[in-house]
């Protein structure tokens, strides 16, 4: 059968079709892409804007991170879309600090000290709104474990 629902002669294509006691062919199905990795993609597409979307936010925004979230967002556009993932590479103002992340999971000295100082106010933060309890101990316990981590990363050799 054609597309257009009149019947043809078999070419070695498609599939029998039994109808009204003669023998028709259906047409080849066009096969596109899975719909479940459609979803997929799109899922990834939309945590990496709205994780961008939180780090311009934050960019204008005093004491608010802005990398980490652009960090997800790219990883996230890494996973979906190829073209924003170059964009947050390419940028002029973030580009430099994610690339190294990424690249090589170096870090400057500024940008060091800038996170362990955001980790430190939200540590006292936290301290102040909960208090002393066992929480708030696993909570500094896990923030000092990522300053650690942070400031054991290595960093960019100078450009002579």
């Amino acid at each position: 059968m054609s597309y257009l629902g009149t019947p043809t002669p078999h070419s070695g294509r498609g599939s029998p079709v039994s109808g009204g006691g003669s023998s028709l062919w259906r047409a080849p199905e066009v096969h596109h892409p899975d719909w479940s990795q459609r979803a997929v993609q799109r899922t990834w597409r939309t945590v990496g804007t709205v994780f961008v979307a939180i780090g311009v936010v934050n960019a204008f925004i005093p004491l608010l991170p802005t990398t980490i979230f652009l960090l997800i967002g790219l990883w996230a556009f890494g996973k979906s879309d190829p073209q924003m993932c170059a964009r947050l590479l390419d940028h002029p103002r973030f580009g430099h600090s994610l690339r190294l992340w990424v690249e090589k999971r170096q870090m400057t000295r500024k940008s060091k000290i800038a996170a362990c100082c955001g980790i430190g106010l939200s540590a006292a933060f936290t301290a102040l709104v909960i208090g002393p309890k066992t929480v708030t101990w696993a909570v500094m316990a896990g923030l000092g474990g990522l300053c650690m981590y942070l400031a054991s990363r290595p960093e960019p050799t100078p450009v002579a």
